[in-house]
């Protein structure tokens, strides 16, 4: 499981030393390794270790006994799973919401166009998206495109990325025509530009849930946990791009 530690500082206070693994989706990567930073300096003898890559894979990880204590997911069905498997602690918790985009090169001819008629052009033969078997923006994708009476026909045209941030790859160097991403995943990347929601979209009702992990033993894992939930951190997700969780 490859690992990027964020070592804290030594510094005084009552918690003893720990280290906190998190699971991170990939799209959720950069807003949860903020508010890591932000948690370290109130509780600065914490080490925060962040593990990024698909919301499927990482839960797969987690079923087959990985020592995480927070999962973050891109998706609601990955944290059921495993509630129903008895490994979260609690209730989990939507901390934001999101929506999917089409995205085009800069400077491609479908810049400005509408992205039905981009997806239903024949000129356009390559679209990435995520397996919706393993990947929640593949899944979410799938239902929406269904749900627009294009999947069926456009299926034939999916090229299946392992994650968003490879997704996004695939379209800067132009080895799709258009990429179905997360709406926060589309505004950080120059090379590419987002056209407009994906059709069916407005039906999807894509959340991104934390849960802490029932094996956990460390102290500090409900603490974090708590502050992801906390209104500051609600801030931060919105400062980026993403919604608040439906009431």
């Amino acid at each position: 499981m490859a690992v990027v530690a964020l070592v804290a500082s030594c510094g005084s206070g009552s918690e003893r030393d720990a280290t906190l693994t998190v699971s991170v989706a990939a799209s959720l990567k950069e807003v949860v390794g903020k508010l890591a930073d932000d948690f370290r300096t109130i509780h600065p003898r914490v080490q925060i270790a962040i593990n990024s890559g698909s919301s499927g894979m990482l839960a797969q990880q987690i079923e087959q006994g990985a020592p995480v204590d927070v999962f973050v997911s891109a998706g609601r069905l990955e944290i059921d799973r495993l509630v129903q498997k008895g490994l979260v602690a609690g209730t989990p918790a939507t901390l934001a919401r999101n929506r999917l985009v089409l995205v085009v090169p800069r400077g491609s001819t479908w810049q400005g166009k509408p992205p039905r008629d981009v997806l239903t052009c024949a000129d356009v033969q390559r679209v990435a998206s995520g397996d919706p078997n393993t990947v929640p923006f593949g899944r979410y994708a799938k239902e929406a495109l269904t749900k627009a009476e294009l999947w069926d026909a456009l299926r034939p045209k999916m090229i299946f990325a392992m994650d968003v941030r490879q997704a996004l790859t695939y379209a800067e160097q132009r080895n799709v025509d258009a990429a179905i991403v997360y709406a926060t995943d589309a505004v950080s990347e120059d090379g590419l530009v987002a056209i407009g929601e994906l059709p069916g979209g407005q039906t999807v009702r894509i959340e991104n849930v934390a849960a802490r992990l029932a094996r956990s033993q460390v102290a500090a894992a409900e603490r974090f946990f708590t502050y992801l939930t906390s209104e500051t951190a609600a801030a931060e997700f919105v400062r980026r791009g993403f919604l608040p969780p439906a009431p």
